[in-house]
């Protein structure tokens, strides 16, 4: 029997809501295909159970987000810049440490996180963590996906326009601001390059606490609902559009609080 194509949002440390939201979904690890949009790291206490855990399904398929990105270079070479530190990285460096996480295995999870490309294209599907902004086409797109990624990754900080494209997707907020106010009007306009022949899934940007946003105009999902800060964990079937939640993470997680945002 074939399984479920599944996917969730942004995760940020949150383990306790990735496994509320596993057993709401009835996920079965032997035949459903778990994907990601990014961001499992930072934030919440829990980031290593979080990697650990995933790395071990048979069938796990991630995109890097900008948080992987800051987390992979750390575990790698040790570098951590205060505008990961002061946004979830030092929450992440905590519970490696609780941990006692050896060199060795760092390295190891430095290596999987290596492997995780800029954008995944299936073939009614396209998956990546920010967006393709104004100026990234279906090719663009079809390349990044066959990207092959650094072990050390040059870390862009969100403040500055883009030098790359796959930085684009690692930031890019624009396409699902276009997307929210056609949705609010009713009406469609043209977004950047990108032809929409295939549903968008991303996170990135928090949408609000527990609904997410789906533009049916654009044929696009934004699957962070704020499992990093107040809201909570989504996985959704990407075929059904049927959709699970945990609770609210900073009630899973009381008197934690997501006070690094």
């Amino acid at each position: 029997m074939i399984g479920r194509r599944l996917i969730f949002g942004d995760l940020h440390g949150s383990y306790k809501a990735l496994m509320q939201c596993l057993e709401r979904a009835d996920f079965r690890p032997e035949k459903d295909v778990m994907y990601s949009v990014g961001d499992i790291a930072d934030g919440y206490p829990d980031v290593y159970e979080c990697l650990s855990f995933l790395k071990e399904l048979p069938s796990f398929h991630p995109v890097i987000g900008n948080h992987d990105v800051w987390l992979q270079n750390w575990l790698s070479s040790g570098l951590s810049p205060d505008i990961w530190t002061s946004q979830g990285g030092s929450k992440s460096i905590a519970s490696f440490e609780r941990n006692g996480i050896s060199g060795t295995e760092k390295m190891e999870l430095a290596r999987w996180m290596s492997t995780w490309p800029y954008v995944r294209m299936l073939d009614d599907v396209v998956i990546m963590h920010g967006g393709p902004g104004l100026s990234l086409s279906d090719m663009d797109m079809e390349k990044l996906s066959e990207e092959s990624r650094e072990f050390i990754e040059p870390a862009p900080d969100g403040y500055h326009i883009p030098t790359r494209k796959a930085d684009i997707v690692l930031w890019d907020r624009e396409y699902f601001r276009c997307c929210q106010y056609d949705e609010k009007t009713g009406r469609k306009h043209p977004i950047g390059l990108w032809s929409e022949q295939k549903w968008l899934f991303t996170g990135h940007t928090e949408y609000r606490s527990t609904e997410l946003f789906i533009s049916e105009i654009h044929r696009f999902v934004n699957l962070d609902t704020m499992a990093g800060s107040y809201g909570c964990l989504t996985i959704m079937d990407m075929d059904t559009f049927d959709y699970w939640q945990s609770d609210l993470s900073s009630q899973l997680y009381p008197g934690y609080g997501p006070e690094y945002w």
